[in-house]
């Protein structure tokens, strides 16, 4: 391997550390750990995706109306609001997910 493929490794390996070390990281692999032990909370979010991705399908289709909720929206924030746990861990995927998404953008554009 030549020396400029190992020193791409040697720096893949330290980012990979300080993502896995990050606060961000941190707190969402607490709170998925938090979320994968309580079935209440994994139904729901379960629930939630399904709800999403329907909801999406129907726009896609020109079935609804972009700017009015939909009575699934209602249950969908309804239930949402009464569980935090799966509240939270939403917030906390949104934050991890936007984080890779910044270190790709900055590998695929350095400057």
């Amino acid at each position: 391997m030549s020396d400029n493929i190992e020193i791409i490794i040697k720096k893949a390996g330290e980012l990979s550390a300080l993502i896995k070390h990050n606060q961000v990281t941190l707190d969402y692999i607490n709170i998925r750990a938090k979320i994968n032990g309580d079935r209440k909370a994994q139904e729901l979010y379960s629930k939630l995706v399904m709800i999403g991705k329907e909801i999406s399908s129907r726009l896609e289709r020109g079935e609804l109306d972009a700017g009015k909720p939909t009575s699934e929206y209602e249950i969908m924030h309804r239930e949402l609001e009464q569980n935090p746990l799966v509240k939270e861990y939403i917030r906390s995927q949104k934050n991890y997910l936007d984080l890779i998404t910044m270190i790709i953008d900055r590998i695929k554009n350095p400057h």
